[in-house]
This record gives structure tokens, sequence and C-alpha cells, in this order.
């Protein structure tokens, strides 16, 4: 069995899980969420991450995320983190997906 980067993170992987069966339409908001949350917690280092990201970018992408730039940039910045980091910032992922689900829920 294929076992990728995120393997290694129980809660990112069933975050990621999660996130690959919502809609399409509501996918696109939850990562510009996820992205100001990014830009909320580490304002400092996002530019850096971001300009390493680009110089490192793949030449095509493969993952399902990757059809999403928002998204993929969000993944792609955990793997800069700290292990005490990447668990805080997928908590609030989490928090943040919990909360945009139970919204959309209600209407």
């Amino acid at each position: 069995m294929y076992n990728r980067w995120y393997d290694n993170y129980p809660e990112l992987k069933s975050l990621l899980q999660l996130l690959e069966k919502v809609d399409s339409r509501y996918l696109d908001v939850i990562a510009q969420d996820f992205l100001q949350i990014i830009l909320d917690k580490y304002s400092d280092r996002f530019d850096d991450a971001i300009r390493q990201m680009s110089e490192n970018a793949p030449p095509r992408y493969l993952r399902w995320y990757d059809e999403n730039y928002d998204l993929h940039t969000c993944i792609e910045f955990i793997k800069t983190l700290n292990d005490n980091e990447r668990e805080d910032l997928i908590k609030s992922f989490i928090m943040s997906l919990v909360s945009f689900i139970t919204n959309v829920d209600d209407e």
C-alpha cells in the first residue's frame, strides 16, 4: 500500500478524508477559510513558505486536493510546521470545518 506523507498524522489524514467528500462548491469557501487561519496564526512565515512552495512546485499535480490551489497551499504549508504547530493548525481547521458544516446544515 502507498504511504502518503500525511498518513503519519492521523488527525490530518482524517481531515483530508472528510474534505475529499465535501462538495466542490463548498471546498473553495472552506479552503479560503483555512488560508485565513494560516495568515492569522503564521503571517510572519507565510510569504516565505509560499515562495518556497512556488520554487518547488511539481510540474503537475496528482492528488485530489491539488485541484483546488488554496487547499493545496494549506496542505503544503502544514509540512513547514513543527509537530505542535501542525497539531494546533489541524485542530483549527477541524473546528472551522465543523462550524462551516453546522452553518450549511442550518440553511
